[in-house]
């Protein structure tokens, strides 16, 4: 499985990749597999809220099994243990020369699922000697490896989004019209809903390898009126599976007058495209060119 062997080249993601593995073998009629990879996930600290392993299709195969039930409860106890110990967090960088009459630009960035913000910041920090700040969020809402965190309640994510927002902007001076908010993964995903759905104002997106499985919500939010002045910048990979995705979103934010670019990278599955400062420093002046 070409997913499974980029999750286990990513220590992060080994929760991701131990449930994939129980789900491949609980699929081929191998139950006691399944369960012994969901006993090492739990050795490794990995944890799972209840309805992702119950309500998981793949594992239904599992429910009536004793073991089973036992790994759900233990895992469940560890994810409640550890969303109740997570705290919002945030991490940013500071350009060295002071800002301009209107204040720095802030380049706004929310990580992937299962990842965190200090593996996330060393992509995007290269700006701050362009003259960004840089601001990289970290959720309160843990994921499936020890250290993860995930984006995948909106108004939780809306919500401190913009306490962080307000700590940048009592941290320094921001030029509120070059705010620019970024991503990655399904916090890409969250930095096109967000502006989209008004939970927050911004000059541009940026989200690169976006979940992108349809784009019925935005659609139906573009259509209402919404992002008329908003600009965007789409970077996917053509090997990702959100590839077309994002060619949609593309042609729904063109056919609806608004400034976009769509930065499709031959042979890049779900990850950075490799001159990812160029791109940044490209996408960026598209965004905030007068």
């Amino acid at each position: 499985m070409r997913d499974l062997a980029r999750y286990r080249a990513n220590p992060l993601q080994h929760g991701v990749a131990w449930l994939l593995e129980a789900q491949d073998h609980a699929a081929n009629g191998r139950p006691n597999d399944a369960l012994d990879a969901l006993e090492t996930a739990l050795a490794a600290g990995c944890r799972y809220r209840r309805e992702w392993l119950e309500g998981n299709k793949s594992l239904a195969s599992l429910v009536d099994s004793a073991r089973f039930r036992d790994i759900v409860a233990r895992a469940d106890a560890r994810y409640a243990e550890a969303a109740a110990a997570a705290r919002p967090k945030l991490m940013f960088a500071m350009p060295d020369e002071p800002p301009d009459a209107f204040g720095y630009p802030l380049l706004l960035v929310l990580h992937g699922n299962n990842s965190n913000a200090s593996e996330t910041a060393p992509y995007w920090s290269s700006m701050a000697d362009a003259g960004w700040v840089v601001a990289v969020p970290q959720s309160s809402e843990v994921g499936m490896t020890p250290d993860t965190y995930v984006w995948n309640d909106r108004e939780r994510t809306a919500s401190e989004l913009l306490t962080h927002l307000e700590k940048v902007k009592h941290s320094t001076q921001i030029d509120v019209g070059r705010i620019v908010l970024a991503g990655f993964s399904m916090g890409a995903t969250q930095a096109i809903a967000l502006p989209l759905a008004g939970k927050i104002k911004v000059r541009g997106i940026f989200p690169i390898a976006a979940w992108l499985p349809h784009v019925r919500e935005f659609t139906r939010l573009i259509e209402d009126g919404a992002g008329r002045m908003l600009r965007s910048y789409i970077v996917v990979g053509d090997q990702d599976q959100s590839a077309d995705g994002a060619r949609a979103l593309y042609e729904l934010f063109s056919a609806h007058g608004m400034r976009t670019q769509l930065d499709v990278r031959e042979g890049l599955d779900h990850d950075y495209p490799p001159d990812i400062h160029a791109t940044l420093v490209r996408a960026l002046e598209f965004l905030t060119a007068p």
